[in-house]
């Protein structure tokens, strides 16, 4: 396409004074949509020193120095960037809002997000980050030439910003107008305009909530994983001890202690013991191989694992990224982190933190600021939820429109039992076969992934799968289209029409078959996760709304799967909770429509739930 800027001498204004500014302003306040960008000392908006902001129009770009002029205190400049009726197009607009915020006070508005929306563009086919660089060759054939990046981390206050620096800075803006227009005509062909709405409106609100962080109480954290790091020692020494009999010789250190047979994290020592010296015959060590083998052994080797993993992923390594200044936790959500739309979390991840339990009770580290309280809110059995309203199958409608416990319910209707209050005592190994299947089903798996879980035979597995459908009928002929239509189409779709396209393989592929299985596994699976995922990013905005346009004294500061935690000031946390279950609410019955929504609030000085 043509481009209406040369890449070589862009135009540009750096404007240093207020009469600059004013001329600036002039010319961007009659656009319909600007493009902007900013340039600073840190990729941490706390420690970094904000050099630049620089607004473009399609022909020109004007480089605003933030060292020369005190931006946050320019009514007009702010009045500019948080105008409603102009597009902003950013890319990783996340990044830019928050240091825009934190250093000027100003939260820009109406954001066209360049990164998210090739993300959405091509859920499924690639992962979610695109970088500028990859965006400027594809729709502009334009190679920017990044090397200049690094030379804003050594400026100073005092540092003259050179030509290179300046160009850099202005084509910056100006390549975002080429990708858009291209963009936007993908978006309306695939009739994702209001999916890439939805995501640009939550990227402010997870801008707000990688701001305002989390608190964790440190102290009580290591007390945690010291605890974990004793129990895991005392399973090792266990472990050596049921080993140390197959040996014939072991070491002794000076003072005559025993010391251990083999190196416990040693693949090739484990595989050693297990087949020469045990004869299990396993191909590997991998829990997958080692949870379908009934050893003592095995088990207190599992077990190990389980404490070594918790000690090795929340130990000082997470404490580390507690932030200098603010001392709290700021981690990164990433609101493309699946090819379904669900979020995603690192540095650290937020999503791994176990649920609240006597061994590892690392949600009790997360704590408000005084005089605050958390309000947690979670969806309940939402995918359940999803499920049934989308395959319209009437026994699993009427079990959430009768409110019984779903899992009881499907028990009950697989094995012909009488559901009662007190079901779930009397008839465990029931409920959770028919617990496994319900949330199994939802992510694709087959009779012999259920069988593995449930630890019965394959051929049982197809029994339990066979009595699930006669239970469901509706379920299985909805899932069955979805996952021909993926097939057929390449594509899958939620009912806000989130898309999740498919690689096809060649029919004279050798894995044809492998592969095809793969692709119905996902198509029965998208629907339903994104249409959660739909529904927790409208809940993050409409609380949002919510925060400011009622005045409270509350911060969404967490959101991991379908669950969303609020740090509100204490004399507000009862009347915020109750809306917070209500927004939630409204969000799920967007799109849920045959089965209530349910999501109760709970206050607390910990991270409930």
């Amino acid at each position: 396409m043509e481009l209406k800027f040369d890449p070589e001498n862009p135009i540009y204004t750096h404007v240093v004074n207020q009469t600059q500014l004013d001329e600036a302003l002039e010319d961007l306040e009659n656009q319909k949509t600007v493009g902007v960008d900013i340039e600073g000392t840190s990729l941490d908006p706390y420690s970094s020193v904000l050099l630049t902001v620089q607004i473009g129009t399609p022909e020109k770009s004007y480089i605003f120095d933030a060292r020369e002029l005190k931006l946050g205190e320019i009514p007009r400049f702010k009045a500019f960037l948080e105008n409603n009726k102009i597009i902003k197009i950013l890319h990783n607009g996340k990044f830019d809002y928050k240091h825009i915020k934190q250093n000027l006070g100003i939260e820009v508005c109406n954001v066209y997000d360049t990164m998210l929306t090739e993300a959405i563009l091509n859920a499924g086919l690639r992962n979610s980050y695109y970088s500028l660089k990859d965006l400027a060759v594809k729709y502009s054939g334009i190679d920017l030439k990044k090397a200049v990046r690094e030379t804003f981390e050594y400026v100073t206050p005092s540092t003259k910003l050179n030509e290179n620096q300046l160009k850099y800075s202005a084509i910056d803006t100006l390549i975002l107008f080429p990708i858009f227009e291209e963009q936007l005509k993908k978006l309306k062909q695939e009739g994702l305009v209001d999916i890439a709405k939805l995501e640009f409106a939550t990227t402010r609100v997870v801008g707000d909530m990688e701001l305002t962080g989390v608190h964790i109480d440190a102290k009580r954290w290591r007390q945690i994983i010291n605890n974990l790091s004793l129990r895991r020692d005392e399973i090792a020494k266990q472990f050596q001890q049921e080993i140390r009999h197959l040996f014939i010789s072991n070491s002794v250190d000076l003072f005559g202690n025993i010391g251990d047979s083999i190196n416990i994290n040693s693949q090739v020592q484990l595989m050693d013991l297990f087949n020469n010296k045990m004869h299990l015959n396993l191909p590997s060590t991998g829990d997958g191989i080692l949870e379908l083998c009934d050893n003592p052994v095995v088990k207190i080797l599992r077990e190990y694992r389980g404490y070594e993993k918790l000690v090795s992923a929340f130990g000082e390594n997470l404490l580390s990224k507690i932030n200098k200044k603010t001392k709290r936790m700021h981690p990164e959500f990433n609101q493309l982190g699946t090819a379904t739309g669900r979020f995603s979390c690192n540095n650290p991840n937020f999503q791994q933190i176990p649920r609240q339990s006597d061994t590892a009770p690392f949600r009790s580290c997360f704590n408000p600021k005084p005089g605050y309280k958390l309000v947690t809110t979670d969806y309940s059995t939402m995918e359940m939820r999803i499920m049934a309203d989308l395959s319209g199958d009437k026994n699993l409608i009427d079990a959430f429109n009768r409110g019984v416990d779903v899992h009881s319910h499907t028990a009950a209707l697989m094995f012909g039992l009488e559901l009662t209050d007190d079901f779930a005592k009397k008839h465990k190994d029931e409920r959770f076969a028919a617990k496994s299947i319900n949330f199994g089903l939802m992510y694709g798996r087959g009779p012999t992934s259920l069988a593995k879980q449930l630890g019965v035979s394959a051929e049982k597995g197809r029994e339990y799968l066979e009595k699930y459908f006669r239970s469901y009928p509706g379920v299985k002929k909805y899932l069955e289209k979805v996952a021909k239509e993926a097939v057929k189409k390449g594509w899958s779709t939620t009912p806000a029409g989130r898309k999740r396209w498919y690689t096809q393989p060649d029919r004279s592929d050798p894995e044809y078959s492998r592969k095809i299985g793969h692709i119905e596994r996902q198509a029965k699976n998208h629907p339903i996760q994104g249409t959660n995922a739909d529904a927790i990013k409208y809940a993050l905005v409409f609380l949002n709304d919510k925060i400011k346009e009622d005045g409270f004294d509350a911060s969404i500061i967490l959101t991991v799967h379908d669950e969303v935690v609020c740090e509100v000031r204490e004399d507000q946390a009862e009347e915020w909770a109750k809306i917070q279950s209500q927004e939630m609410v409204r969000a799920g019955a967007l799109f849920i429509k045959q089965v209530p929504v349910e999501s109760q609030p709970f206050i607390a000085d910990v991270w409930e739930h």
